[in-house]
């Protein structure tokens, strides 16, 4: 079986301050590729860029038009496009029930979330078109699949509609060489998940078959995957990853 070598490729990771994004962009440099890490948090993907020890650091809130075009512009000038698009970049939200947040809150979460994606897909599609090869990964969730447990309704409906988003997404790329799949992380220790389950780790770790709660890397790991030649029959795939949690 061939390993993964994804030297001379150029991975965009948002959502790359923290957590898994971080855990894809150390994943995907590992293996060679050259990292933009983006994220709204300046210096968490600054550090990311450190950790890696190499890369480019780009301050972007998905949730500004502006801001993505700004972050286009800069990623085609030092680097003239990405090969591999990692769309992990999300707002999450614990407020359960249909009163429980106000518009504006429903308004950012799927501006984050789903019109975030959209923007960057855009923004690097006709680049990959251009060179007829590329990857693309979105991040749905365990929620759209089972419906939200912990979170709420516009976090569990922003991640069900990225499923639509990257089915249809995959047709538009496939003639031109470009896979779009998604991954559905379940419970995954990220630092809000680890505050949302403080002393309840256990019972979930109960209800998954594998008996632990997920790790960043178990996701970086199915993404490094994507990200490659390995994967290229693959397209508009949803890719569970949850210890067995939900089996589709």
């Amino acid at each position: 079986m061939r390993g993964i070598d994804l030297s001379g490729k150029r991975a965009l990771i948002t959502g790359a301050a923290a957590g898994i994004g971080r855990a894809c962009a150390v994943a995907l440099a590992d293996a060679g590729a050259t990292i933009v890490a983006v994220d709204v948090n300046e210096a968490g993907i600054q550090q990311t860029v450190d950790t890696i020890g190499s890369g480019l650091a780009v301050r972007c809130d998905l949730g500004s038009p502006t801001d993505v075009d700004a972050m286009r512009d800069r990623v085609l000038a030092e680097l003239g496009g990405v090969d591999i698009l990692i769309n992990c970049a999300g707002i999450i939200s614990y407020k359960k029930g249909i009163g429980a947040f106000p518009i504006d809150e429903w308004d950012r979460v799927l501006d984050v979330n789903l019109r975030g994606t959209y923007l960057v897909c855009r923004a690097f599609m006709p680049s990959m078109r251009a060179q007829r090869w590329g990857r693309i990964v979105t991040f749905s969730s365990l929620a759209a699949r089972v419906g939200g447990i912990e979170v709420g309704l516009h976090y569990t409906a922003s991640k069900a509609a990225l499923i639509g988003f990257t089915r249809t997404l995959a047709k538009e790329g496939g003639p031109h060489g470009i896979t779009v799949n998604a991954v559905a992380p379940g419970v995954i220790l990220t630092e809000p998940v680890r505050k949302q389950l403080k002393g309840r780790e256990a019972d979930y770790a109960a209800q998954i078959p594998l008996r632990r709660l997920g790790e960043p890397e178990d996701v970086a790991g199915v993404v490094l995957f994507l990200s490659s030649s390995l994967s290229g029959y693959i397209t508009g795939s949803v890719l569970d990853i949850n210890g067995g949690m939900y089996m589709g």
